[in-house]
């Protein structure tokens, strides 16, 4: 007979056989993938657990695309090691005001993007979050 843990999950113990072994294991599979992190469903993920990288692009980088919109080429950060496009979330921010910008962005290599803006007297500060 299993045991029912914090959040949930159920713990087999020696000896379990047949079906509830199985549907135990099953049941903990679909909790994990489903799990939110929420503090209901699992635990919450403290804020300290995000780490953070900045780079600042300049508004003298930006180059007209004819169309009323600019574009940069960023390449991420390589150091203190190298940055990969698919494993950060990606924020943009006015480096004055600090306000947060929706700008496009797209991906070009596995380090380099592309971001678009149609101001291009905005210098941006990009946030790199993992």
């Amino acid at each position: 007979m299993s045991t029912t843990l914090s959040y949930g999950f159920k713990k087999p113990q020696d000896g379990d056989k047949g079906s509830t072994f199985w549907d135990d294991l099953e049941f903990d599979i679909q909790r994990t993938n489903d799990h939110s992190h929420n503090g209901v469903d699992s635990a919450v993920l403290a804020s300290a657990n995000v780490t953070t990288t900045t780079q600042n692009i300049l508004a003298a980088g930006w180059v007209s695309q004819g169309n009323g919109y600019y574009r940069q080429l960023v390449t991420m950060p390589s150091s203190p090691t190298a940055m990969l496009y698919d494993n950060y979330f990606i924020v943009c921010r006015d480096t004055t005001s600090k306000n947060q910008m929706l700008l496009a962005i797209e991906k070009v290599s596995s380090n380099t993007f592309y971001v678009y803006i149609n101001d291009n007297s905005k210098d941006v500060t990009i946030y790199y979050l993992s």
